[in-house]
Parts: C-alpha cells; structure tokens; sequence
C-alpha cells in the first residue's frame, strides 16, 4: 500500500475569532507514542458504565496481525506554532484509526473484499465542535481511497488496497458519516428470543459429547476452517486467517469461547456477552457436515449456551423457571427451522423446540455502514440489497471495531 498521507496543519478559529491549530500525522511506530494513544482513548471513553482502560485498546492493536501505526490518524494540540517538538510528543486530541480486513462475499461465487474498517473514533470533551473528527475521517478516506490506486482500482492484498470502508455507527450519527464519507447502511438481520434455563444442559451423562473452554492456539487449526464453512462461505462477514484467530480472536474472547466437541473433533463453538438485561450471542458456529446428530444447531446451543451461562453466574436447575433473553442471528434461526423440519420426518416425537418461537422479535442492526472505492470489485452494497437473493451480512461481534 501507498504510504499514508504527510503530516498536515489544521488551523481551526473558535466562535472567540481566535484560533487553534493541530498537526494531523500517523502514529509513530514506538511504544511511547502508542502507549500515548490507548490512554488519550480510554480518557475520552472514561464516562461510559463500563469505561475500556487503555490495555483494551493496546489489545486491539498488538494481537491485530494487521496492525499499521501510520493509520491510527490523529491531531495533535500545538498551541506554540514555532515548536516543533509538539507536533511529535504534544497532546492527543483526536483520533480515528484504520483497520485492515477482508470481507468475503458468502455465496457469490468465493471473491474476497479488501477494506478498511473505520473505529476508535474520539475527541478530547476540550475540542469538540470543532470538526475535529471531521478532518480525520477524511483524511482517512483519503489514505483508503489512495490505496486503490488513486482511481478506484484496488491495487491488490499484497499492496493493501483498499476497496471499501466500513463503520458501525449509532443512529445519530449515521446522517454525519453518510454526509461526510458517503457511507451507506446495510441491515444485518438480529432476532430476540427467550429461553427457559431448565431446557438447558450442563452435565450430560452423554459420555460422547464434551463441552470444554478452548484452548488457544491448539483448537485453531479446527476453529479456523470450521468458521470459514460456517460463516465465511454463507455470509458478508470478516475473513479469519490463523493468525488472526490464534492472536485477536482468542485475546477477544479468552476464556468465554466454549466448544463442544464429539471424540477430540470440535462441533460446535459459542461465546456470549451480558447486554444490559439480556445475553448476546458474541461467537457461534457449527460443523453442518457432522453426521452424528441431524439438529446439530439446537443441540449446540442446548450444551454451549448451558456452560456459557453458568460461567457468568446464571443459575442452571431443572426445577428453575427462570427465562433469559437472548439476542442471536436470525439466520441461526432459518438453520434450526430447517434442522427441525428435517428431523420431524425421520422422528416426528422426538423434537422439541429450545426457544419460545411464539414470541420471537425481530431487531436488527442497521449500524453497519459501507462506503465503496473500487467499482471492479465485488460491491458490499448491491449484494447485500440486491432483490434476488441477497448475500446475508453479518459482522460477528468478536470481530467489532
């Protein structure tokens, strides 16, 4: 990839008719100046319940196999417009960084999606209203948009061409990035369920099932290629290699990611995350070739979500009837739908439904938004709303930035 674009200085006048003046340039690639960043991030994020410390945003960079600290943008303060020792160690007020990922493309054929993902956007409370993040983001579609070329034509992986971007944005702020970028919103399809504890399974005495907490980085090399048949090949989604499944993913999801396997073969994999008052589905898969269990989606989670549970303190009894709620793709919905009408066939007493299908609601993300660089390549957008079969989207939240 091209280098990302020179130093700059921005000189902003305040409603005072005075005037501020910052130095946009990439991070510089030493441990004092990132260490500067993930603090500055976590003093801004400070005023939220459950505020990240820096270490999280030092995660998010260090176990990113594509990391690149020229593309964490950020300004910086310099008051002294003559001191050029400023525009290197003066303070943080901004920042916006670029994350480098592949998409695929789920059923369209196999073709893969080089992008940019748009995250760890913040101000400093002192120096917003300024536009402050304004001239980062287009400084970083700019560097996206170069990288193709200059024209639209992404120059390859191997460059790190980049031919769409991707954010998540709450609602109000998804007007400001469709004016200031382009960007536009895909819907990836959520449902809200509920469940009764006691249909879940802990202990089963079932001595060939086994459910287990992962082990990084042994499991990868079942993890990676199971993912990539479950989600990769099906769904718009973030591509994992083992590299990124052994040093982000398993720093991510540490202990939460069970498995559940059938003589040392992993079947099934889940995480969840509390959400305020409901459980989110955080990571999930199965192995749909398995041969041993025709349901294998409603037994997975049967298992998997019992373990999971029971780990974040949830009371697991057969005599309880407490009910959770649980939000979970839709498209895991479609899966079991089918399992279960395929088994009803074969056993038509032996099936029970795990969620109360009466009362299932439908919330769907529409925060996901895409910007489009190179026209050559396959277009997120168009396959995603197209009327004809549409390729389902779908950013796991392991993989959110």
């Amino acid at each position: 990839m091209k280098a990302a674009s020179k130093p700059t200085t921005h000189i902003i006048t305040l409603k005072d008719n005075s005037t501020a003046h910052y130095h946009l340039r990439g991070l510089l690639r030493h441990n004092d100046d990132i260490q500067r960043w993930t603090q500055f991030c976590a003093s801004v994020f400070a005023y939220k319940p459950s505020p990240p410390p820096p270490e999280y945003f030092a995660r998010h960079f260090y176990n990113d196999p594509r990391c690149d600290a020229s593309l964490v943008r950020v300004l910086i303060h310099c008051p002294d417009t003559d001191n050029e020792t400023q525009k290197t160690s003066g303070e943080i007020v901004s920042s916006v960084r670029i994350f480098r990922r592949t998409l695929s493309t789920g059923r369209s054929g196999g073709a893969t999606v080089e992008a940019g993902g748009i995250g760890e956007v913040c101000t400093s409370p002192d120096h917003q209203r300024r536009g402050l993040s304004k001239i980062l983001l287009k400084n970083a579609i700019d560097i996206m948009y170069t990288s193709c070329d200059g024209g639209g034509v992404t120059t390859g992986k191997e460059s790190g061409g980049m031919s769409c971007s991707l954010l998540h944005a709450n609602p109000e702020f998804r007007p400001v990035y469709n004016k200031v970028g382009g960007y536009k919103s895909v819907s990836s399809k959520w449902s809200l369920v509920h469940l009764e504890l006691n249909k879940l399974i802990v202990n089963s005495t079932d001595d060939k099932w086994v459910t287990r907490q992962a082990i990084f980085p042994q499991d990868v090399s079942q993890l990676q290629p199971l993912h990539t048949e479950y989600s990769e090949k099906r769904l718009i989604t973030i591509m994992r290699s083992t590299e990124y499944w052994t040093n982000y993913v398993s720093a991510e999801l540490g202990d939460s990611l069970w498995v559940l396997e059938d003589d040392a073969s992993i079947a099934a994999w889940l995480s969840i995350r509390k959400r305020g008052d409901r459980y989110q589905l955080r990571e999930f898969g199965v192995d749909r070739n398995k041969p041993s269990t025709s349901n294998i989606t409603e037994f997975a989670l049967q298992r998997l979500l019992g373990v999971a549970l029971q780990q974040i303190g949830e009371y697991l009894h057969v005599d309880s009837d407490k009910k959770i709620s649980l939000l979970l793709p839709t498209f895991i919905l479609s899966d079991m739908q089918q399992e279960k009408m395929n088994e009803v066939e074969r056993n038509p007493e032996g099936v029970c439904s795990l969620f109360d299908t009466a009362n299932i609601v439908e919330e769907n993300d529409d925060g996901w938004m895409y910007v489009v660089f190179d026209r050559s390549e396959p277009n997120v957008l168009e396959l995603t709303m197209r009327a004809e079969d549409p390729v389902p989207h779908l950013i796991w939240p392991t993989d959110s930035f």
